[in-house]
């Protein structure tokens, strides 16, 4: 089912990449995302030595109101940063550029005049790519319409458009800032940098959800009874290594999710990533919820232990395949800076566990159809008391071994290896994403 799922998400958002311009960093100025398969913006200059003829290019999945936006700051903050803003209205059938100024989090349009200092503005929107070309002089008296000819670091963002002409805050994975200060009268090609934070909160959730949660819920569910007669410390194995497993999963998913949060939450611009973070938030509160219940569980000879079993089970079953389909669709956003080969070893990943699945479920069918083996009175009566012992020991093993224990333990051991090896295959590939570079 959620192998289903992941491959629908894939089919209905898939990232418009578009080609970055080979005069980039030779007779224009470029600064983009830089990504292995294509770029989802491209901001580029040229100078004609009275002002800088900026172009926008970014990849919008629809044609809402929505805007792209250069912002040029002394820091790598968004705080205190003179921006530029292409809007795209009225069914992308209105476009213009306008001057705002950053305060803190907050952005305010440049007063008296927004579109001082700007002219020449054209917009179109082909191939969910919308383009927007203006003008904007060097220098400007407005002092939150900064100088053109000093360097400055570029930032990016991207968003929604109310009213006609307010730009709206940016989502978290719809930005972007450079790592070194650009000269707009040279044509250098700048790359994005990206964000260790975005990469560090990926990492540890794909090893919380994919490795450690999963093989938590594949024990408890499938494998407990290679271990149904061996105890530690009073406590069943296979118990003690489900909880060992689920809480460390909850303890990454926590430190996963402190990385990733800083001041106002953000969503995306899209259905498609702005999921990721209200499914998140789910996954987050439920993996503190299902502990506890897990704590609270009633005494064995309980009536309400079967009810605590399938909301125990329910809640983390479904916790798991939203955990899942969440980390899908993260490693999809733009700012984790990761290439396709992530995701296809994600679905290869899933498909793998679907498989375990089906194949695990027939032997639990089977098992509970395992008839007892009836003892012969006869056979018994053929030997001593001590072969009467030594016989009944042996029976006693051989019905306390689980069904298909050699196959059941094989499974295991191919799951783990599986399941460790593709989550780390992940990891390396979005932890190795496209580097900061300049050219």
């Amino acid at each position: 089912m959620n192998v289903l799922l992941l491959w629908l998400c894939f089919l209905i958002d898939t990232h418009a990449l578009f080609t970055p311009d080979n005069d980039c960093g030779k007779t224009k100025g470029c600064y983009s995302d830089c990504g292995d398969e294509g770029t989802t913006f491209l901001i580029s200059w040229t100078s004609d030595g009275t002002a800088v003829n900026f172009t926008i290019q970014v990849e919008l999945a629809s044609n809402a109101d929505q805007y792209g936006a250069i912002g040029l700051s002394n820091s790598q903050s968004m705080g205190d940063t003179s921006v530029t803003s292409c809007l795209m209205t009225n069914s992308a059938t209105t476009f213009a550029a306008q001057n705002s100024y950053n305060t803190g989090r907050s952005n305010s349009p440049v007063t008296p005049n927004p579109t001082d200092g700007l002219s020449g503005e054209t917009g179109s929107y082909i191939g969910n790519v919308f383009t927007c070309s203006f003008a904007r002089t060097l220098t400007n008296t407005n002092a939150q319409v900064f100088d053109l000819n000093s360097d400055y670091y570029i930032l990016y963002a991207r968003g929604s458009v109310s009213g006609g002409n307010t730009i709206q805050q940016h989502a978290v994975s719809g930005r972007s800032v450079s790592s070194v200060k650009v000269d707009l009268q040279s044509l250098t090609n700048v790359c994005a940098e990206v964000d260790m934070r975005v990469k560090a909160h990926g990492c540890i959730a794909i090893i919380a959800w994919m490795i450690l949660a999963n093989l938590g819920y594949f024990i408890a569910r499938y494998y407990k009874p290679l271990w149904s007669s061996k105890k530690v410390f009073g406590s069943d194995i296979w118990f003690l290594i489900h909880r060992v497993l689920m809480v460390s999963a909850a303890v990454l998913t926590i430190i996963s999710f402190g990385v990733i949060i800083q001041g106002k939450f953000t969503v995306g611009s899209n259905n498609f990533e702005r999921s990721h973070p209200y499914i998140g938030i789910i996954v987050f509160c439920f993996v503190i919820i299902n502990p506890i219940l897990g704590i609270l569980r009633p005494d064995k000879q309980s009536k309400y232990r079967p009810v605590f079993y399938w909301v125990h089970y329910c809640i983390g079953a479904g916790v798991l395949i939203l955990g899942l389909i969440n980390i899908f669709i993260g490693i999809r956003l733009e700012e984790t800076d990761t290439s396709n080969q992530a995701y296809y070893v994600f679905l290869g990943y899933e498909s793998f566990q679907i498989a375990m699945i089906v194949v695990l479920e027939v032997l639990k069918f089977l098992e509970g159809k395992q008839a007892k083996p009836v003892e012969s009175d006869r056979e018994m009566t053929a030997v001593d008391s001590d072969g009467i012992a030594k016989k009944e020991e042996t029976r006693k093993e051989k019905e306390n071994q689980p069904y298909a224990w050699t196959v059941k333990l094989i499974l295991l051991c191919v799951h783990v290896i599986v399941t460790v090896i593709l989550p780390l295959a992940v990891v390396g590939i979005v932890a190795t994403g496209t580097s900061t570079h300049q050219h």
